[in-house]
């Protein structure tokens, strides 16, 4: 037996479904010769790692999700995930299956609500994304499931509002996010809209997993306040490349973190934004996938932190999601991987630099060892 989450007006509902009645899985098989495949909280590398899987694993797939692009996978290059029948997600370039997809995940139905509710007014939004898909999910939070990207000019009916994970997008930093009168969730911080919508009258479904940052930086960031003295890793899970000035690139000052284009980065710690720059050399932009013919960190966030350490993130997608001079917390998402600058792939190029300011070659230290003693390995 296993329970379907209702919205009903608002208020959470359990319905039991018999095996006999739920959507029926299909099996397939893990294909990850050199390491174990990661079995993840969400569509996304980002998201948490439950557990891993081994070369030949068989799985049963519920259904699949729109999410992360994954293109370094042995089978196939794809923005699919698996859902498995206990809710965790395996992106689908890594798996073994027959030809015909698994059927789409959908959102939670809603059942039938009064007719007050039924004609209850919603307010008038559109997705204001950019280039990049609004993602609507199973609750206020990134780690909830994903169900959809809304390209960005999307007409949106949003039935209500409920408070959840802090984001920092186009339109606004909010920790609030609208409830679509489909019961899906869209984060409010990326859409465009002439009111502000009523509160939700019952509080929202938890989250599946966590989300990346504890309640208390959460608070924090949403009341502009830094959290001090706590450190994080800028990609959580993944590793970086022991690479601060090795023979071979004696000016390398920080190690770089090898990851996929949009995946969040975060500040380290709390801190004060000092820089939201474009380095490239003249005639080259930003904007545009770099090389390693190219000179510059391309997009980079630099952050000042409290005893005079200041961290610097290079090659991102885009300008940072921050503004100089705004205030961050530990943990809170300034910018998303990509390639700008002297780049060769996406990753993540990450300085820490000691008795700033200013940032210098001679203040720069090795990022992995700080790290590990402020409790943030990478990695």
């Amino acid at each position: 037996m296993r329970k379907t989450i209702f919205v009903v007006a608002g208020v959470l509902a359990f319905a039991v479904v018999p095996p006999s009645a739920a959507q029926a899985a299909s099996t397939a098989t893990v294909v990850s010769p050199k390491r174990p495949l990661n079995v993840r909280a969400g569509a996304a590398a980002w998201t948490r790692s439950l557990r891993t899987l081994p070369d030949g694993a068989a799985v049963a797939i519920e259904c699949q999700v729109k999410g992360q692009l994954i293109d370094q996978g042995p089978v196939r290059v794809t923005d699919q995930w698996d859902r498995l029948t206990d809710g965790s997600f395996i992106s689908d370039a890594w798996v073994s299956r027959p030809p015909a997809a698994p059927p789409p995940c959908s959102p939670p139905q809603q059942t039938a609500a009064p007719a007050a509710a039924a004609s209850a007014p919603t307010t008038a939004g559109t997705v204001a994304s950019g280039t990049t898909a609004l993602k609507t999910r199973g609750g206020p939070a990134r780690s909830a499931v994903l169900y959809s990207g809304l390209p960005n000019g999307t007409a949106l009916n949003i039935a209500c509002q409920t408070q959840g994970e802090p984001i920092t997008g186009t339109m606004r930093a909010t920790a609030m996010w609208d409830r679509l009168d489909s019961g899906a969730y869209v984060s409010d911080a990326y859409v465009n809209r002439a009111a502000t919508p009523p509160s939700c009258t019952a509080p929202a479904a938890a989250p599946p997993a966590a989300a990346p940052a504890p309640a208390a930086a959460a608070a924090a960031q949403t009341q502009g306040v830094p959290e001090a003295g706590r450190w994080v890793s800028p990609l959580p899970g993944f590793s970086a490349r022991p690479g601060f000035r090795t023979p071979t690139n004696p000016s390398h000052a920080g190690v770089d973190i090898m990851s996929f284009v949009g995946t969040p980065i975060h500040a380290a710690s709390a801190g004060t934004v000092v820089e939201v720059v474009c380095n490239i050399e003249a005639g080259h932009s930003c904007d545009q996938t770099g090389s390693a013919a190219i000179d510059g960190c391309g997009w980079y966030v630099k952050i000042l932190h409290a005893g005079g350490v200041s961290t610097l993130y290079c090659h991102m997608v885009h300008r940072g999601v921050v503004k100089p001079g705004q205030k961050v917390a530990a943990g809170q998402v300034i910018g998303y991987v990509g390639s700008s600058g002297n780049s060769s792939a996406p990753h993540l190029h990450f300085e820490v630099h000691v008795n700033t300011p200013p940032t210098s070659p001679g203040n720069a230290i090795d990022p992995l060892p700080f790290m590990r003693t402020h409790g943030a390995a990478i990695g």
